[in-house]
């Protein structure tokens, strides 16, 4: 590793551990199962710490595994902190699902996000294997399930919505029920989340 490289290396790894020493959490590119396992653990390793702060998920992935979005999706679910999610830059697939299940009232997008409704590619994800058809059309199903669930709308709608490719601005994914609020400039990041 070139001396360069390095230092940006220890920049990047300091960054990472001040950012989750402040209960921040960002998901940035493909959604696969090792951006995964990195943030269940680091949701994890913040409930043991303290599983009365809230934790901040910043979500930047327009792609992703459906296993690994169900993963996140069930920490939050599981653990006790209350979890806001921030749509930052563009998010579809299954982190449109993993926006939405931030806590009620805490789901943000900035005003420049594009989010995006669309069913996952069944090799989507970089999955060591490829699912069978009937267990990605199961998966599919639960997807659906989840966000008729989270956003308040009939799954006939949502089924529909992922099947078009649905692209919703941040207005109209408050409307739709994807997120609670559009940030507002000087407003990001509001102490107590």
């Amino acid at each position: 590793m070139s001396g360069k490289a390095s230092l940006y290396s220890q920049a990047l790894h300091k960054l990472m551990s001040d950012m989750l020493e402040d209960r921040t959490i960002v998901i940035s590119g493909e959604l696969d199962r090792s951006v995964s396992t990195v943030v269940v653990s680091q949701l994890l390793l913040l409930n043991a710490t303290d599983p009365h702060a809230a934790i901040r998920l910043y979500i930047d992935s327009a792609a992703g595994s459906l296993p690994s979005g169900f993963a996140i999706c069930d920490t939050i679910d599981w653990i006790t902190p209350e979890v806001s999610t921030w749509a930052i830059g563009a998010v579809g697939s299954v982190a449109t699902l993993v926006l939405c299940s931030g806590a009620a009232g805490k789901r943000y997008a900035l005003p420049g996000t594009d989010i995006v409704l669309r069913h996952p590619a069944r090799d989507e994800g970089a999955e060591p294997i490829t699912p069978p058809a009937a267990t990605y059309h199961r998966w599919i199903g639960e997807m659906t399930h989840l966000l008729a669930e989270r956003t308040g709308k009939h799954p006939n709608t949502i089924s529909s919505d992922l099947r078009s490719r649905h692209h919703l601005a941040p207005t109209d994914s408050v409307a739709y029920g994807l997120v609670d609020h559009v940030a507002t400039r000087g407003k990001f990041a509001p102490q107590g989340n």
